[in-house]
Protein backbone atom coordinates (compact mmCIF):
# COMPACT_ATOMS: atom_id res chain seq x y z
CA UNK A 1 0.00 0.00 0.00
CA UNK A 2 0.57 3.74 -0.08
CA UNK A 3 2.48 5.02 2.62
CA UNK A 4 0.94 7.42 5.36
CA UNK A 5 3.67 9.75 6.10
CA UNK A 6 5.49 12.39 3.75
CA UNK A 7 9.07 11.93 3.94
CA UNK A 8 11.02 14.39 6.13
CA UNK A 9 13.32 17.00 4.31
CA UNK A 10 16.39 15.49 6.27
CA UNK A 11 17.48 13.45 9.09
CA UNK A 12 19.94 14.52 12.47
CA UNK A 13 22.68 12.53 12.55
CA UNK A 14 21.09 10.85 15.92
CA UNK A 15 18.34 9.94 13.64
CA UNK A 16 20.29 8.49 11.09
CA UNK A 17 22.21 6.48 13.59
CA UNK A 18 19.07 4.82 15.54
CA UNK A 19 17.49 3.76 12.44
CA UNK A 20 20.21 2.47 10.37
CA UNK A 21 19.63 -1.36 11.01
CA UNK A 22 15.98 -0.22 9.73
CA UNK A 23 17.30 1.56 6.58
CA UNK A 24 19.38 -1.33 5.69
CA UNK A 25 16.14 -2.89 4.52
CA UNK A 26 15.55 -2.87 0.61
CA UNK A 27 12.16 -1.45 1.00
CA UNK A 28 12.60 0.85 3.41
CA UNK A 29 16.26 2.52 3.09
CA UNK A 30 16.72 5.79 4.05
CA UNK A 31 13.22 7.56 2.81
CA UNK A 32 11.52 4.90 4.68
CA UNK A 33 13.30 6.36 8.12
CA UNK A 34 12.38 9.65 6.74
CA UNK A 35 8.99 9.19 6.78
CA UNK A 36 8.71 7.95 9.86
CA UNK A 37 10.29 11.18 11.30
CA UNK A 38 7.12 13.22 10.30
CA UNK A 39 5.18 10.48 11.16
CA UNK A 40 2.38 11.08 13.90
CA UNK A 41 1.33 8.15 16.30
CA UNK A 42 -1.50 7.91 18.97
CA UNK A 43 -1.31 4.96 21.15
CA UNK A 44 -4.12 4.25 23.63
CA UNK A 45 -3.12 2.31 26.11
CA UNK A 46 0.33 2.02 28.00
CA UNK A 47 -0.54 -1.57 29.50
CA UNK A 48 0.66 -5.17 28.59
CA UNK A 49 0.06 -4.28 24.46
CA UNK A 50 1.44 -0.55 24.48
CA UNK A 51 4.25 -0.77 26.51
CA UNK A 52 5.69 -3.19 23.27
CA UNK A 53 4.08 -1.04 21.22
CA UNK A 54 5.39 2.25 22.65
CA UNK A 55 8.77 0.65 22.52
CA UNK A 56 8.95 -0.35 19.10
CA UNK A 57 8.28 3.36 17.74
CA UNK A 58 11.64 4.75 18.52
CA UNK A 59 12.37 7.09 15.14
CA UNK A 60 8.97 8.02 14.61
CA UNK A 61 8.05 12.08 14.77
CA UNK A 62 5.62 12.56 17.17
CA UNK A 63 4.28 10.34 19.93
CA UNK A 64 0.57 10.85 21.93
CA UNK A 65 0.16 8.22 24.75
CA UNK A 66 -3.34 7.87 26.34
CA UNK A 67 -3.98 5.81 29.64
CA UNK A 68 -5.90 6.76 33.07
CA UNK A 69 -4.29 4.22 34.88
CA UNK A 70 -0.99 4.52 37.29
CA UNK A 71 1.66 1.76 37.53
CA UNK A 72 0.80 -1.37 39.87
CA UNK A 73 2.80 -3.93 41.24
CA UNK A 74 0.91 -6.52 39.31
CA UNK A 75 1.38 -4.68 35.62
CA UNK A 76 5.43 -5.78 35.89
CA UNK A 77 5.52 -8.88 34.62
CA UNK A 78 4.26 -8.18 31.63
CA UNK A 79 4.13 -4.35 31.05
CA UNK A 80 7.62 -3.61 30.46
CA UNK A 81 8.00 -0.64 30.07
CA UNK A 82 7.89 0.26 33.80
CA UNK A 83 10.20 -0.51 37.21
CA UNK A 84 8.53 -1.48 40.84
CA UNK A 85 9.89 2.28 41.20
CA UNK A 86 6.95 3.56 38.73
CA UNK A 87 4.34 1.51 41.05
CA UNK A 88 1.79 4.57 41.42
CA UNK A 89 3.13 6.96 38.69
CA UNK A 90 0.75 7.51 35.78
CA UNK A 91 1.27 4.92 33.14
CA UNK A 92 1.10 7.44 30.15
CA UNK A 93 3.76 9.96 31.65
CA UNK A 94 5.93 6.61 32.39
CA UNK A 95 5.47 5.37 29.09
CA UNK A 96 6.95 9.34 27.56
CA UNK A 97 9.75 9.15 29.59
CA UNK A 98 10.78 5.76 28.34
CA UNK A 99 10.44 6.66 24.93
CA UNK A 100 12.17 9.53 24.97
CA UNK A 101 15.13 8.51 26.69
CA UNK A 102 15.22 6.21 23.92
CA UNK A 103 14.99 8.80 21.26
CA UNK A 104 15.48 12.11 22.65
CA UNK A 105 14.49 14.10 19.44
CA UNK A 106 11.00 12.18 20.04
CA UNK A 107 8.03 14.87 20.31
CA UNK A 108 6.10 12.96 22.66
CA UNK A 109 3.10 14.14 25.05
CA UNK A 110 1.21 11.93 27.90
CA UNK A 111 -2.77 12.35 28.51
CA UNK A 112 -3.55 11.17 31.76
CA UNK A 113 -7.24 10.88 31.66
CA UNK A 114 -9.45 8.38 28.95
CA UNK A 115 -9.44 8.32 25.13
CA UNK A 116 -11.94 10.87 23.61
CA UNK A 117 -12.72 11.59 19.98
CA UNK A 118 -10.95 14.80 19.77
CA UNK A 119 -7.33 12.77 20.02
CA UNK A 120 -6.93 11.51 16.93
CA UNK A 121 -7.67 14.68 14.90
CA UNK A 122 -3.78 15.51 13.68
CA UNK A 123 -2.17 11.80 14.13
CA UNK A 124 -1.30 9.85 10.81
CA UNK A 125 -1.94 6.04 12.74
CA UNK A 126 -4.60 5.37 16.15
CA UNK A 127 -2.92 1.82 18.18
CA UNK A 128 -6.11 0.92 20.06
CA UNK A 129 -4.11 -1.38 22.70
CA UNK A 130 -6.75 -0.97 25.81
CA UNK A 131 -8.02 -3.87 25.32
CA UNK A 132 -11.46 -2.85 26.34
CA UNK A 133 -14.19 -3.76 23.71
CA UNK A 134 -15.94 -0.54 24.81
CA UNK A 135 -12.88 1.83 24.20
CA UNK A 136 -12.46 -0.07 20.79
CA UNK A 137 -16.00 0.66 19.67
CA UNK A 138 -15.11 4.68 20.01
CA UNK A 139 -11.91 4.65 18.41
CA UNK A 140 -12.78 2.88 15.62
CA UNK A 141 -15.91 5.08 15.48
CA UNK A 142 -13.72 8.28 15.82
CA UNK A 143 -11.32 6.74 13.08
CA UNK A 144 -14.02 6.13 10.31
CA UNK A 145 -15.12 10.17 10.79
CA UNK A 146 -11.40 10.99 10.53
CA UNK A 147 -10.30 8.85 7.95
CA UNK A 148 -7.31 7.58 9.66
CA UNK A 149 -6.35 3.59 10.30
CA UNK A 150 -5.88 2.14 13.31
CA UNK A 151 -4.25 -0.98 14.48
CA UNK A 152 -6.21 -3.05 16.90
CA UNK A 153 -4.61 -6.17 19.39
CA UNK A 154 -6.25 -8.02 22.01
CA UNK A 155 -4.90 -10.60 24.64
CA UNK A 156 -6.92 -12.07 27.35
CA UNK A 157 -5.71 -15.87 28.80
CA UNK A 158 -4.10 -17.95 25.81
CA UNK A 159 -5.35 -15.76 23.35
CA UNK A 160 -4.53 -13.29 21.69
CA UNK A 161 -5.68 -11.39 17.86
CA UNK A 162 -4.22 -8.49 15.77
CA UNK A 163 -5.98 -6.59 13.15
CA UNK A 164 -5.66 -3.29 11.05
CA UNK A 165 -8.73 -0.93 10.18
CA UNK A 166 -9.46 1.87 7.63
CA UNK A 167 -13.06 2.91 7.03
CA UNK A 168 -12.19 6.51 4.90
CA UNK A 169 -15.81 7.25 3.59
CA UNK A 170 -17.54 3.94 5.13
CA UNK A 171 -16.25 2.16 1.76
CA UNK A 172 -13.79 -0.24 4.17
CA UNK A 173 -14.30 -2.72 7.56
CA UNK A 174 -14.06 -1.13 10.94
CA UNK A 175 -14.12 -3.23 14.22
CA UNK A 176 -18.00 -3.48 14.32
CA UNK A 177 -17.81 -5.78 11.42
CA UNK A 178 -15.50 -8.19 13.52
CA UNK A 179 -18.14 -7.97 16.62
CA UNK A 180 -21.19 -6.38 15.37
CA UNK A 181 -23.03 -6.70 19.11
CA UNK A 182 -22.25 -4.08 21.38
CA UNK A 183 -21.80 -6.26 24.22
CA UNK A 184 -19.68 -4.34 27.10
CA UNK A 185 -15.92 -6.51 28.10
CA UNK A 186 -16.77 -9.47 29.28
CA UNK A 187 -13.09 -10.56 30.27
CA UNK A 188 -10.09 -9.31 32.33
CA UNK A 189 -6.26 -9.94 32.83
CA UNK A 190 -7.02 -9.38 36.47
CA UNK A 191 -9.48 -11.85 36.51
CA UNK A 192 -8.75 -14.38 33.57
CA UNK A 193 -5.07 -14.01 33.79
CA UNK A 194 -2.81 -13.82 30.96
CA UNK A 195 0.23 -15.09 29.31
CA UNK A 196 3.26 -12.15 29.74
CA UNK A 197 4.61 -12.87 26.71
CA UNK A 198 1.34 -13.17 24.62
CA UNK A 199 1.73 -9.31 25.56
CA UNK A 200 4.68 -8.86 23.91
CA UNK A 201 3.76 -11.07 21.11
CA UNK A 202 0.51 -9.13 20.24
CA UNK A 203 2.39 -5.42 20.72
CA UNK A 204 5.36 -6.20 18.82
CA UNK A 205 2.38 -7.25 15.47
CA UNK A 206 0.99 -4.30 16.26
CA UNK A 207 3.89 -1.71 16.00
CA UNK A 208 4.85 -3.75 13.22
CA UNK A 209 1.48 -2.73 11.38
CA UNK A 210 2.67 0.94 12.18
CA UNK A 211 6.18 0.36 10.41
CA UNK A 212 3.77 -0.99 7.32
CA UNK A 213 1.32 1.39 7.23
CA UNK A 214 3.77 4.48 7.60
CA UNK A 215 6.61 3.35 5.25
CA UNK A 216 4.90 1.62 2.95
CA UNK A 217 6.49 -1.56 3.73
CA UNK A 218 4.99 -4.98 3.47
CA UNK A 219 1.36 -5.72 3.67
CA UNK A 220 -0.18 -4.41 6.85
CA UNK A 221 -3.88 -6.78 8.48
CA UNK A 222 -5.93 -4.69 6.50
CA UNK A 223 -9.07 -6.59 5.83
CA UNK A 224 -7.69 -9.64 8.15
CA UNK A 225 -7.34 -10.80 11.67
CA UNK A 226 -4.32 -12.48 12.89
CA UNK A 227 -5.19 -14.68 15.77
CA UNK A 228 -2.67 -16.70 18.00
CA UNK A 229 -3.25 -19.42 20.44
CA UNK A 230 -0.40 -19.33 23.00
CA UNK A 231 -0.86 -22.49 24.41
CA UNK A 232 0.33 -24.62 21.13
CA UNK A 233 1.97 -20.86 19.73
CA UNK A 234 -0.19 -21.44 16.93
CA UNK A 235 -0.91 -18.24 14.26
CA UNK A 236 -4.01 -18.25 11.99
CA UNK A 237 -6.05 -15.50 9.68
CA UNK A 238 -9.08 -15.19 8.93
CA UNK A 239 -10.58 -12.28 6.77
CA UNK A 240 -13.17 -9.56 7.70
CA UNK A 241 -15.67 -8.57 5.36
CA UNK A 242 -18.46 -5.89 5.73
CA UNK A 243 -21.59 -8.39 4.85
CA UNK A 244 -25.19 -7.31 3.85
CA UNK A 245 -26.28 -7.15 7.54
CA UNK A 246 -23.07 -5.31 8.74
CA UNK A 247 -24.46 -2.58 11.49
CA UNK A 248 -23.31 0.19 13.28
CA UNK A 249 -24.28 -0.06 17.46
CA UNK A 250 -25.19 3.29 19.04
CA UNK A 251 -22.38 5.34 19.87
CA UNK A 252 -21.28 4.36 23.36
CA UNK A 253 -19.86 7.23 26.12
CA UNK A 254 -15.97 6.79 26.90
CA UNK A 255 -15.24 3.78 29.32
CA UNK A 256 -14.63 4.16 32.68
CA UNK A 257 -11.28 4.31 33.75
CA UNK A 258 -9.93 0.91 35.46
CA UNK A 259 -8.56 0.57 39.41
CA UNK A 260 -6.53 -2.53 40.39
CA UNK A 261 -7.84 -4.29 43.25
CA UNK A 262 -4.47 -3.53 45.24
CA UNK A 263 -4.45 0.23 44.43
CA UNK A 264 -8.19 0.14 45.45
CA UNK A 265 -7.19 -1.49 48.70
CA UNK A 266 -4.40 1.01 49.58
CA UNK A 267 -7.02 3.94 49.11
CA UNK A 268 -9.29 2.40 51.18
CA UNK A 269 -6.78 1.61 53.86
CA UNK A 270 -6.51 5.57 54.15
CA UNK A 271 -9.02 6.97 56.48
CA UNK A 272 -8.20 10.41 55.12
CA UNK A 273 -9.03 9.65 51.40
CA UNK A 274 -12.56 10.76 50.43
CA UNK A 275 -13.24 7.71 47.99
CA UNK A 276 -16.52 6.33 48.31
CA UNK A 277 -16.66 2.72 46.69
CA UNK A 278 -20.12 1.60 45.05
CA UNK A 279 -21.30 -2.14 45.71
CA UNK A 280 -23.99 -3.05 42.26
CA UNK A 281 -23.85 -6.69 43.20
CA UNK A 282 -27.12 -8.23 44.22
CA UNK A 283 -28.07 -8.46 48.11
CA UNK A 284 -27.47 -12.24 47.60
CA UNK A 285 -23.85 -11.70 46.15
CA UNK A 286 -22.85 -9.34 49.20
CA UNK A 287 -24.00 -11.47 51.87
CA UNK A 288 -20.39 -13.79 50.66
CA UNK A 289 -18.16 -10.58 51.51
CA UNK A 290 -18.05 -6.64 50.13
CA UNK A 291 -15.25 -4.43 50.20
CA UNK A 292 -15.24 -2.81 53.20
CA UNK A 293 -17.33 0.57 53.62
CA UNK A 294 -18.67 -0.48 50.02
CA UNK A 295 -22.52 1.33 49.44
CA UNK A 296 -25.10 0.24 47.45
CA UNK A 297 -25.46 3.41 45.59
CA UNK A 298 -23.96 6.79 45.81
CA UNK A 299 -24.99 10.19 44.05
CA UNK A 300 -23.51 12.83 45.07
CA UNK A 301 -19.90 12.28 46.24
CA UNK A 302 -17.20 13.69 43.59
CA UNK A 303 -14.69 10.73 43.44
CA UNK A 304 -16.27 7.32 43.13
CA UNK A 305 -14.58 3.47 42.56
CA UNK A 306 -17.95 0.84 41.21
CA UNK A 307 -17.45 -2.79 41.14
CA UNK A 308 -19.49 -5.93 40.59
CA UNK A 309 -18.70 -9.72 40.24
CA UNK A 310 -16.92 -8.90 36.93
CA UNK A 311 -17.26 -5.96 35.69
CA UNK A 312 -19.97 -5.72 33.11
CA UNK A 313 -22.50 -4.02 35.46
CA UNK A 314 -19.90 -1.71 36.65
CA UNK A 315 -19.29 -0.41 33.42
CA UNK A 316 -23.22 0.05 32.69
CA UNK A 317 -23.85 1.81 35.82
CA UNK A 318 -20.68 4.08 35.41
CA UNK A 319 -22.19 4.90 32.07
CA UNK A 320 -25.00 6.30 33.62
CA UNK A 321 -23.24 9.11 35.79
CA UNK A 322 -23.64 12.96 34.56
CA UNK A 323 -20.69 13.85 32.68
CA UNK A 324 -17.69 15.19 34.85
CA UNK A 325 -18.33 13.11 37.68
CA UNK A 326 -15.15 10.93 37.93
CA UNK A 327 -15.99 7.39 38.19
CA UNK A 328 -13.66 4.64 37.98
CA UNK A 329 -14.08 0.55 37.60
CA UNK A 330 -12.74 -2.33 39.91
CA UNK A 331 -10.34 -4.29 37.33
CA UNK A 332 -11.84 -7.98 37.42
CA UNK A 333 -14.44 -7.13 39.67
CA UNK A 334 -15.22 -8.75 42.89
CA UNK A 335 -13.28 -11.83 41.70
CA UNK A 336 -9.96 -10.36 41.47
CA UNK A 337 -10.45 -9.00 44.37
CA UNK A 338 -10.99 -11.59 46.34
CA UNK A 339 -8.64 -13.70 44.11
CA UNK A 340 -5.00 -11.58 45.05
CA UNK A 341 -6.20 -12.61 48.82
CA UNK A 342 -7.50 -8.82 49.44
CA UNK A 343 -9.65 -8.33 52.55
CA UNK A 344 -13.22 -8.93 52.48
CA UNK A 345 -15.62 -7.51 54.76
CA UNK A 346 -18.90 -9.59 55.85
CA UNK A 347 -21.55 -6.86 57.15
CA UNK A 348 -22.70 -4.76 54.39
CA UNK A 349 -23.18 -0.51 54.60
CA UNK A 350 -25.77 0.88 52.99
Amino acid sequence: MEPLAAPAAALSPGRTQLGSRTAALADVGVTGLRRLATSRILVVGAGGLGAPVVAYLAGIGRLTVVDPDVVDASNLARQTLFTAADVGSPKAQVAVARAVAVDPELDAVAVVGSFTPDLVAGHDVVVDAADSVVVTRAVSDACAAAGVPFVWGSVLGHDGQVSVFRDAGGDGVDFHDLHPDALPDEGSCALDGVVPALCGAVGAVMAGQVFALVTGSGDPLLGRVLTVDARRWRWTESPVRRGPASRRPAPAGAAAPRIAPAALAARVADPSDPLVVVDVRTAEERAAGVVAGAVTDDTGSDEVVVYCARGPRADAWAARQPAGRRVAVLDGGFEAWRREGLPVAIEHRS
